[in-house]
Order: C-alpha cells, then sequence, then structure tokens
C-alpha cells in the first residue's frame, strides 16, 4: 500500500505540474503558485476533516517548515517548464525528490542495495538525453538552474513530510500547504504581481492545487504506513504525466531521445523502488 499510495501522489503530481505550467505561461509563476495553494489550503483542510490525525506540534511545525520550501519550489518549478520543457524540468526535479530523501535513510542508518545504486545511475545518465534539445538552446540553461532549485526545495519538503509521525495523517500536509499560501501572497505583494490568477485561469489553478494537496496527502499517508525512501521514489515518477500532458495539449516537443530519457528516469526511479 505505501508504494502504491506514493505511485498516485505521483501521477497526481503530474496533473498538478501540467496545470501550474499552463497558468504560469498565461500569468506569472508566482500569481499561478498562488492560486494552486489556495485550491489546495481549501482541500487539505478538509482532508482533516475525513483522515483520522493526531495533533502534533512538532508534525505541524515540519509540515509548516516544509511549507515555505514547497510554495518557492513550485514557483520554480513551473517558470522552468514555462521557459523551457516540461520534459527538462520534470525528470531533475523529480531526482531531487526522489534521492534527498534517500540520502535521508541513508544518513540514518539503510543502506542502500545494489539496485538501488543501479537505479541511480540510470536515473542520472538518462536525465542526459532529456536535457538534449536543440530547440531550446537559448532557454536550457535557465530551464535548468531553476528546475534545481526546485529538485533540491522538494526533497528537502518531502524530507520533512515524511518525518511526520505514524498518527498524524493530514495535519502535515495541511500546515504545509496553508503556510505556502500565505508565503505565495506575501511574495506576490512585495513583487508586486496580482495575488491571484485572472478568472480564466483560477479555475485550472484550483484543480492543480487540489491535485497536488492530494498528492501530498497520498505521499503522508504512505510514508506513514512503509519506508520514506520506497514512498519518495515511487511519487517521483511525475514526469512522465506531465511530459505527455505538456506534448499533448501545450505545445511541448518530445524528440525521441527524450521520450527514451523520460523512460530511463522512471525506469531508474522503479529500479530505486523495488530496491
Amino acid at each position: 500500500m505505501p508504494i502504491l499510495l506514493g505511485a498516485l501522489a505521483s501521477v497526481l503530481i503530474g496533473c498538478s505540474d501540467f496545470l501550474g505550467r499552463y497558468g504560469t505561461r498565461r500569468s506569472n509563476a508566482i500569481t499561478a503558485t498562488s492560486g494552486a495553494m489556495l485550491g489546495g489550503a481549501v482541500v487539505a483542510a478538509c482532508a482533516l476533516l475525513v483522515i483520522p490525525s493526531v495533533f502534533s506540534a512538532r508534525d505541524v511545525g515540519l509540515g509548516a517548515a516544509s511549507g515555505v520550501l514547497v510554495g518557492l519550489a513550485l514557483a520554480s518549478l513551473y517558470e522552468a517548464m514555462s521557459v523551457s520543457s516540461a520534459a527538462v524540468a520534470g525528470p531533475l526535479v523529480a531526482l531531487g525528490a526522489a534521492i534527498i530523501p534517500l540520502l535521508w535513510d541513508v544518513t540514518r542508518g539503510n543502506t542502500p542495495s545494489g539496485l538501488v545504486a543501479a537505479g541511480v545511475v540510470v536515473a542520472i545518465a538518462s536525465l542526459l538525453l532529456v536535457m538534449y534539445s536543440p530547440a531550446l538552446q537559448g532557454t536550457l540553461r535557465r530551464g535548468v538552474g531553476l528546475s534545481l532549485i526546485a529538485a533540491v526545495l522538494f526533497g528537502i519538503s518531502f524530507t520533512m513530510v515524511g518525518e511526520a509521525g505514524e498518527d498524524s495523517g493530514a495535519w502535515a500536509p495541511a500546515a504545509q500547504r496553508t503556510v505556502a499560501l500565505g508565503v505565495m501572497l506575501l511574495l506576490a505583494t512585495v513583487r508586486r504581481v496580482p495575488r491571484l490568477p485572472k478568472r480564466s485561469l483560477i479555475g485550472p489553478m484550483l484543480v492543480s492545487g487540489t491535485c497536488g494537496s492530494l498528492a501530498i496527502v497520498a505521499f503522508a499517508l504512505g510514508t506513514q504506513q512503509g519506508s520514506l525512501a520506497a514512498v519518495a521514489v515511487s511519487a517521483s515518477m511525475f514526469p512522465a504525466v506531465s511530459a505527455t500532458l505538456a506534448a499533448a495539449f501545450d505545445e511541448d516537443t518530445l524528440r525521441w531521445w527524450q521520450m527514451v530519457g523520460i523512460l530511463g528516469v522512471v525506469a531508474g526511479i522503479a529500479l530505486m523502488a523495488i530496491g
């Protein structure tokens, strides 16, 4: 069940990222993320009403701290997907979201198996294929830089949520999404951009936030039942979803080697999950 919850989170993250990129291209990353976090905060609060959750100041603190990071991570990811490609940004972020929790487990004495090590090698090698795109030469460097920032922030955020107590339920996700909303509204005010998307975009961004919030709830429940590293790795297969949706509905072009690379990243992450 924990791996299945991680896989469900992965699908939901992919859908959320696609809609987030859609909103960013039609407004800006901060405004789009604020809209997504509004929907996410409401959904996460509702989750507290239906999922048995034991309050703990530590768990809420972990969720709140991760919320500061995840808001900035999403804004960086949406901008990266907007200026470059979902096929470039997604795998980089997915790798960070998988490897950082895995390394955290290693520091706690859990030695990775040979299969996990092989998965890391396969995923990193596949990224080289994904990131090669002649059509994006002018924007690739910025997209990669933003993706790396998002990768680190997501990885740390996932680790924080995964460290919540086994009976915490939806407290960490609820705190995360609420704090992230506050951070993005404050950032929008400081940057003097609209706090929320215009009417034509608010619907897609609320759906994006709903998917993202349900994803982090599924992730949190998975880590409460199983290994943080295993759930984080299984939740990191979202590039296949976001890149496919972007190619089908938002004018992205996937070269054959990029498709091979995406499959390679997913395969590498799968090896890490199995291991």
